[in-house]
């Protein structure tokens, strides 16, 4: 079944979409707009549009520690001392589904504290670019063209910078687990200091800045 005629939406789900396409532009096909519609996908802050598919209603305590999350003090009395550890509590794992077109192709630069599995469901090829702390850039393609090295699984770790261009077809669409589950408190965009930071790689970083 095309997931172009994989449901119907009710007449409040279509008024409350009507919203979000205000934010699409006209000259989007009209494939790209159903699909946008089928699927109930909103405008994307990276680029492009997405819907959260799942959120796990487990929770885990994480390492990370920030003054903006959900705190919890534990203590270590392994060695008879006295040891506050801050954590972050997140949820297990969260999926969304990805969409890039041809009128919006690009996921600027962004970093997340979780690792990210990217999953082809269709559509053209999509490049993964990432770079690490020290300056290390990687190139992979998702997608479904596997003769010329596509991949229909990808994992970005945790902590590096990636962008994501649509680089064959007219749109392209993946799925995204993240675990330990997505926050935007562990989300932070790409700006112009990463060309400070990796001036070896001006010219690749200035083709993904969304400011």
């Amino acid at each position: 079944m095309s997931i172009l005629n994989s449901g119907r939406l009710s007449v409040s789900q279509r008024e409350h979409n009507s919203l979000i396409w205000k934010a699409i532009e006209d000259d989007e096909q009209l494939e790209v707009k159903q699909m946008i519609e089928t699927l109930q996908l909103q405008p994307h802050m990276e680029g492009g549009y997405y819907a959260e598919t799942f959120r796990s209603p487990l929770k885990l305590n994480t390492s990370w520690s920030s003054t903006d999350a959900v705190k919890k003090s534990s203590l270590d009395l392994a060695n008879n001392d006295s040891v506050v550890t801050n954590t972050c509590q997140r949820n297990v794992c969260t999926s969304i589904v990805y969409l890039l077109t041809k009128q919006y192709p690009i996921c600027y630069w962004h970093k997340n504290r979780s690792d990210i599995i990217r999953y082809f469901h269709g559509g053209g090829s999509v490049k993964v670019i990432t770079i690490d702390d020290v300056g290390l850039l990687q190139t992979v393609r998702l997608g479904g063209n596997i003769e010329a090295g596509d991949r229909l699984q990808i994992v970005t770790k945790g902590g590096n910078w990636e962008a994501l261009m649509l680089v064959d077809g007219d749109w392209a669409l993946q799925g995204e687990a993240v675990a330990p589950g997505f926050d935007y408190l562990d989300m932070k965009l790409g700006t112009r200091e990463l060309l400070y930071k990796f001036p070896d790689l001006t010219d690749t970083i200035e083709l993904f800045l969304k400011e």
